[in-house]
Protein backbone atom coordinates (compact mmCIF):
# COMPACT_ATOMS: atom_id res chain seq x y z
CA UNK A 1 0.00 0.00 0.00
CA UNK A 2 1.56 3.32 -1.29
CA UNK A 3 1.13 6.52 1.14
CA UNK A 4 -0.06 9.70 0.04
CA UNK A 5 2.50 12.20 -1.02
CA UNK A 6 3.63 14.88 1.53
CA UNK A 7 3.62 18.62 1.76
CA UNK A 8 7.32 18.59 0.47
CA UNK A 9 6.49 16.12 -2.28
CA UNK A 10 3.86 18.17 -3.56
CA UNK A 11 6.01 21.16 -3.39
CA UNK A 12 8.77 19.61 -5.34
CA UNK A 13 6.78 17.88 -7.64
CA UNK A 14 5.19 21.75 -8.56
CA UNK A 15 8.84 23.17 -8.62
CA UNK A 16 10.32 20.78 -11.13
CA UNK A 17 7.00 21.08 -13.26
CA UNK A 18 7.55 25.09 -13.42
CA UNK A 19 11.41 25.11 -13.66
CA UNK A 20 11.94 22.21 -15.70
CA UNK A 21 11.69 23.68 -19.12
CA UNK A 22 14.40 27.06 -17.93
CA UNK A 23 16.16 24.07 -16.12
CA UNK A 24 16.63 22.00 -19.07
CA UNK A 25 17.89 25.08 -21.40
CA UNK A 26 20.35 25.92 -19.01
CA UNK A 27 21.99 22.54 -19.09
CA UNK A 28 21.77 22.43 -22.63
CA UNK A 29 23.71 25.59 -22.88
CA UNK A 30 26.48 24.27 -20.92
CA UNK A 31 26.35 21.00 -22.23
CA UNK A 32 25.60 21.06 -25.94
CA UNK A 33 24.00 18.18 -25.53
CA UNK A 34 20.37 17.37 -25.03
CA UNK A 35 20.96 13.81 -23.36
CA UNK A 36 23.59 15.17 -20.73
CA UNK A 37 21.60 18.33 -20.56
CA UNK A 38 18.36 15.57 -19.42
CA UNK A 39 21.06 13.79 -17.06
CA UNK A 40 22.60 17.26 -15.51
CA UNK A 41 18.78 18.33 -14.72
CA UNK A 42 17.54 14.88 -13.31
CA UNK A 43 21.26 14.73 -11.07
CA UNK A 44 20.30 18.59 -9.63
CA UNK A 45 16.63 17.57 -9.23
CA UNK A 46 17.79 14.48 -7.26
CA UNK A 47 20.44 16.24 -5.22
CA UNK A 48 18.19 19.19 -4.75
CA UNK A 49 14.64 16.58 -3.57
CA UNK A 50 17.60 14.95 -0.32
CA UNK A 51 17.34 18.68 0.62
CA UNK A 52 14.36 20.06 -0.30
CA UNK A 53 13.22 20.85 3.41
CA UNK A 54 15.97 22.70 3.91
CA UNK A 55 15.52 24.89 1.14
CA UNK A 56 14.12 28.34 1.15
CA UNK A 57 10.62 28.66 -0.88
CA UNK A 58 12.29 31.80 -2.61
CA UNK A 59 15.86 30.43 -3.01
CA UNK A 60 14.79 27.14 -4.48
CA UNK A 61 15.09 27.96 -8.12
CA UNK A 62 18.94 29.37 -7.19
CA UNK A 63 19.80 26.31 -5.08
CA UNK A 64 18.66 24.05 -8.30
CA UNK A 65 20.38 26.32 -10.65
CA UNK A 66 23.97 25.91 -8.14
CA UNK A 67 23.36 22.07 -8.40
CA UNK A 68 22.82 22.18 -12.02
CA UNK A 69 26.02 24.06 -12.81
CA UNK A 70 27.88 22.08 -9.99
CA UNK A 71 26.76 18.89 -11.54
CA UNK A 72 28.03 20.01 -14.67
CA UNK A 73 31.70 20.65 -13.33
CA UNK A 74 31.63 17.18 -11.34
CA UNK A 75 30.91 15.82 -15.27
CA UNK A 76 33.59 17.66 -16.71
CA UNK A 77 36.31 17.34 -13.99
CA UNK A 78 35.93 13.23 -14.94
CA UNK A 79 35.82 13.24 -18.32
CA UNK A 80 38.53 12.94 -20.58
CA UNK A 81 38.99 15.80 -23.02
CA UNK A 82 38.23 14.28 -26.48
CA UNK A 83 39.89 16.42 -29.73
CA UNK A 84 37.11 17.35 -32.34
CA UNK A 85 36.90 19.27 -35.50
CA UNK A 86 40.56 17.77 -36.70
CA UNK A 87 41.29 15.85 -38.99
CA UNK A 88 44.19 12.73 -39.08
CA UNK A 89 46.48 15.46 -40.55
CA UNK A 90 45.68 17.85 -37.82
CA UNK A 91 43.70 20.66 -40.09
CA UNK A 92 40.73 21.88 -38.44
CA UNK A 93 37.69 20.88 -40.03
CA UNK A 94 34.09 22.27 -39.43
CA UNK A 95 31.88 20.31 -37.14
CA UNK A 96 28.50 19.54 -38.48
CA UNK A 97 25.70 21.32 -37.94
CA UNK A 98 22.77 20.24 -36.20
CA UNK A 99 19.72 21.61 -37.87
CA UNK A 100 17.92 22.25 -34.70
CA UNK A 101 20.45 24.69 -32.61
CA UNK A 102 19.60 28.05 -31.45
CA UNK A 103 21.89 30.97 -32.34
CA UNK A 104 23.13 31.00 -28.64
CA UNK A 105 24.08 27.28 -28.24
CA UNK A 106 25.95 27.99 -31.64
CA UNK A 107 27.68 30.96 -30.28
CA UNK A 108 28.97 29.06 -27.22
CA UNK A 109 30.20 26.10 -28.89
CA UNK A 110 33.88 27.56 -29.33
CA UNK A 111 34.05 28.02 -25.87
CA UNK A 112 36.11 25.97 -23.32
CA UNK A 113 33.91 24.18 -20.73
CA UNK A 114 34.87 26.64 -17.78
CA UNK A 115 34.39 29.63 -20.20
CA UNK A 116 30.85 28.02 -21.04
CA UNK A 117 30.00 27.43 -17.53
CA UNK A 118 31.17 31.39 -16.60
CA UNK A 119 29.07 32.79 -19.11
CA UNK A 120 25.60 30.54 -18.39
CA UNK A 121 26.04 30.93 -14.40
CA UNK A 122 26.80 34.59 -14.79
CA UNK A 123 24.64 36.10 -17.61
CA UNK A 124 21.90 33.45 -18.24
CA UNK A 125 21.39 32.54 -14.97
CA UNK A 126 22.37 35.77 -13.80
CA UNK A 127 24.44 35.19 -10.41
CA UNK A 128 26.38 37.80 -8.63
CA UNK A 129 30.57 37.29 -9.81
CA UNK A 130 31.04 36.47 -6.25
CA UNK A 131 28.74 33.16 -6.38
CA UNK A 132 30.11 32.19 -9.52
CA UNK A 133 33.57 32.69 -8.09
CA UNK A 134 33.06 30.53 -5.14
CA UNK A 135 31.27 27.82 -6.83
CA UNK A 136 33.69 27.61 -9.18
CA UNK A 137 36.67 27.56 -6.61
CA UNK A 138 38.35 30.40 -7.89
CA UNK A 139 38.87 34.08 -7.51
CA UNK A 140 36.32 36.91 -8.47
CA UNK A 141 38.93 38.17 -10.70
CA UNK A 142 39.21 34.94 -12.34
CA UNK A 143 35.74 35.18 -13.04
CA UNK A 144 36.02 38.71 -14.46
CA UNK A 145 38.73 37.81 -17.00
CA UNK A 146 37.48 34.55 -17.79
CA UNK A 147 33.98 36.23 -18.95
CA UNK A 148 35.75 39.09 -20.27
CA UNK A 149 38.04 37.01 -22.87
CA UNK A 150 34.92 34.90 -23.30
CA UNK A 151 32.81 37.80 -24.68
CA UNK A 152 35.26 39.25 -26.45
CA UNK A 153 35.39 35.85 -28.52
CA UNK A 154 31.71 35.39 -28.81
CA UNK A 155 31.70 38.79 -30.34
CA UNK A 156 34.55 37.81 -32.55
CA UNK A 157 32.90 34.89 -33.79
CA UNK A 158 29.38 36.57 -34.21
CA UNK A 159 31.45 39.42 -36.43
CA UNK A 160 32.92 36.70 -38.36
CA UNK A 161 29.34 35.30 -38.56
CA UNK A 162 28.35 38.64 -40.11
CA UNK A 163 31.51 39.04 -41.94
CA UNK A 164 30.59 35.58 -44.14
CA UNK A 165 26.49 35.66 -44.17
CA UNK A 166 25.55 37.37 -47.62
Amino acid sequence: MTRPPSRRDREFEEFVLAAWPRLRRAAYLLSHDSHEAEDLVQTALARSYARWSSVRHDGAYSYVHRALVNAYIDTTRRRRPVPTGADLDGVLVEAPRVEDRSELVDLLAPLTPRERAIVVWRYYLDTPEKDVAHRLGVSPGTVRSTASRALARLRDADAEREETQP
